[in-house]
């Protein structure tokens, strides 16, 4: 691996994981007690940072100290939008004459009008993959970014300035004797690049990111299902409603290294937002090519993306 590629990492600390569960106790931590009560809401831990996403946005990026939390959330959310939104300019200044801003958190208000304004900024994809992980507690990350390397050849011409491969989601599935971790690229049906050989170079340098980092990644992703299980028994103790026993036991095997967990090397592909007509026209004809490409077990399409991601996803290679 390049000297100069980040390593891939999941990780906070016993003693960090400790500050986060004091904060969701403290008085003034009812932000975070609300954000955790809230099923719409997915806690995704980074290297010492828990952000949490609505929609694909992340509302709060929860930077973990040694002493204390440091939360961030994008002024956008923070608009409110009030009965009189325009401002008026006169003589060269606006004229203010209500908050357009959050300052004070309010418990009971501010969660909801934070995603409120988040709603406007979830495009076609993010709204697509709100809804399939939703109701599919197997989906443990979102948004896996991994630097880029020079040497990724699959990186077309206008790609080259980016500098992230980002895996829209990946899903823990039983299989065999263990686990497999899936990760999956998720395309709404008006993406152009899906209907052109972006798609499958895009694949193609994903894969090659899994590969060299398959063993980070199965050091990373234990430590996910245990946060997982932390948070579950943290949401129990505040009386919230925690993860289901089939839940449970699977990161209980994953996080204790119970169960072998394989990391799924090639990436499958959901694609979604097509009518009937679409499916039975053009998406016919393009779902053939696709699957001549990377297999029909790497494929999940659906009309629409509450269907989730089903049984697919199993690949012909792991490691």
């Amino acid at each position: 691996m390049d000297v100069t590629i980040k390593p891939f990492a999941r990780h906070i600390s016993d003693k960090q994981m400790e500050l986060f569960k004091a904060t969701a106790a403290h008085p003034e931590g009812g932000w975070l007690r609300e954000a955790l009560a809230d099923p719409d809401l997915f806690f995704g831990l980074r290297d010492g940072r828990v952000d949490v996403y609505f929609r694909g946005q992340v509302i709060y990026s929860i930077e973990i100290g040694t002493e204390k939390l440091a939360t961030f959330t994008h002024v956008k959310y923070l608009v409110l939008d009030g009965p009189a939104p325009y401002i008026k300019m006169q003589d060269g200044t606006f004229t203010y004459k209500h908050a357009h801003l959050h300052d004070v958190y309010r418990d009971g208000v501010s969660l909801g009008q934070i995603k409120s304004a988040a709603k406007a900024y979830a495009g076609a994809e993010s709204k697509g993959i709100y809804k399939a992980i939703k109701r599919d507690p197997s989906v443990i990350d979102v948004e896996i970014a991994f630097t880029r390397s020079n040497d990724i050849a699959e990186h077309s011409s206008q790609e080259q300035e980016r500098t992230q491969d980002r895996v829209d989601m990946v899903r823990l599935t039983p299989a065999r004797d263990g686990y497999d971790l899936i990760f999956w690229e998720a395309k709404d049906y008006s993406n152009k690049d899906l209907f052109n050989d972006n798609i499958f170079n895009q694949l193609a340098a994903y894969a090659r990111q899994l590969g060299r980092r398959a063993s980070e990644l199965n050091t990373a992703y234990r430590r996910v299902c245990q946060f997982h299980l932390d948070l579950d028994g943290l949401r129990k103790s505040l009386g919230f409603q925690g993860a289901s026993a089939a839940q449970f036991d699977m990161f209980t095997d994953v996080a204790g290294d119970r169960r072998p967990l394989r990391i799924i090397t090639e990436p499958s592909l959901f694609v979604f937002g097509f009518d009937n007509d679409q499916k039975n026209g053009r998406w016919k004809v393009r779902k053939k090519s696709i699957e001549a490409v990377i297999g029909s077990d790497r494929l999940r399409a659906v009309g629409n993306p509450k269907d989730g991601l089903g049984s697919t996803g199993k690949s012909r290679e792991s490691n």
